[in-house]
């Protein structure tokens, strides 16, 4: 990565939502086991009389060319608006390290690292639920309904299973250490809110049930470390079924890995990046290269192997 002078630096790792079986309610962080940071980088480079906004990074040509109309600036208003008192301005630099409307949390990461970042230098005067809270709204703002599946694992790190009407908002839940999931982008956009306007707007009563019964299936499966009985549970039955026709090499590439051994693949969040979950990292490293095979003529698409980050938003 290119150096660059700052007071301060801030990292937010890329996210999976749904995680195939969980819709709306499972969410998680990776990144590479390369060490690469797949995510987006804030420095607070000064303090000033204006607040202004630099880009950088991969996929700064996917942004609005105008730095104005950018979510780490409606977070700093978001933020100040909060606290009810008015803030010094800033001179801020983002690393756009995640591609837009990939699926693997991309608003959310910016959302994440500006709000961990301004509540950090700024002495920390919100609690964690208090920012992870104005974190969701911002994220509902893009993606037409205030969710926390992407936000959450971010901030937090690991997987996250989200608890609704609690004041927990979330919880960490058990992985298999030496799972690997490979992160596949096939460097085309899909709006979270045109994914959304395909899903089903009602489940039956079977339908419902046999949802909740495979998220139950799956979490008893992690707490009770069956890892055949997780990786069998992660069956898509909400989102998946809607959205195929918006990725339709999704069955083709499920099957010929699957065939190889791979546990699953899947929609990552609102697609079109699917991940695949592996049991080593030889597995791993067979479906990277297929999938890197499969995408490699769009110079946007990006294949990583990757692990749980545990992290979530932190200071670099």
């Amino acid at each position: 990565m290119q150096q660059f002078s700052y007071l301060k630096r801030y990292y937010a790792p890329a996210s999976t939502g749904n995680f195939s079986v969980g819709f709306d309610l499972l969410g998680a962080a990776f990144e590479p086991v390369n060490g690469e940071l797949f995510g987006d980088v804030l420095d607070i480079c000064a303090e000033q009389t204006e607040l202004s906004l630099d880009i950088v990074g991969r996929y700064l040509h996917q942004l609005p060319a105008n730095s104005t109309d950018n979510l780490v600036l409606s977070c700093f208003y978001a933020f100040e608006q909060k606290l009810g008192r008015t803030l010094p301005r800033l001179a801020l630099r983002l690393h756009k390290n995640l591609p837009v409307g990939s699926g693997l949390g991309s608003s959310a990461c910016s959302i994440v690292v500006a709000c961990y970042a301004f509540n950090d230098y700024f002495g920390k005067p919100l609690s964690e639920a208090e920012l992870l809270q104005l974190m969701a709204q911002a994220e509902g703002g893009v993606s037409g309904s205030v969710h926390y599946d992407n936000v959450a694992p971010s901030y937090f790190g690991g997987l996250q299973l989200m608890l609704p009407q609690s004041p927990h908002i979330c919880r960490t839940l058990p992985w298999f250490e030496h799972w690997r999931v490979v992160l596949s982008y096939p460097g085309t956009v899909l709006s979270t809110k045109a994914a959304r306007a395909v899903l089903p707007q009602q489940l039956s009563l079977p339908h419902s049930i046999a949802f909740a019964g495979m998220l139950s299936r799956f979490i008893s499966a992690l707490y009770t470390s069956d890892e055949a009985d997780a990786a069998a549970a992660l069956q898509d039955l909400v989102a998946e079924p809607a959205r195929t026709p918006l990725i339709p090499q999704l069955p083709s590439l499920r099957a010929a890995l699957m065939a190889e051994g791979v546990l699953h693949v899947g929609i990552s969040g609102a697609g079109p990046t699917l991940f695949a979950l592996c049991s080593n990292e030889a597995q791993a490293q067979l479906a990277a290269d297929y999938l890197s095979r499969h995408y490699e003529k769009n110079q946007d698409a990006t294949t990583q192997i990757c692990r749980l980050s545990l992290a979530g938003a932190r200071t670099l």
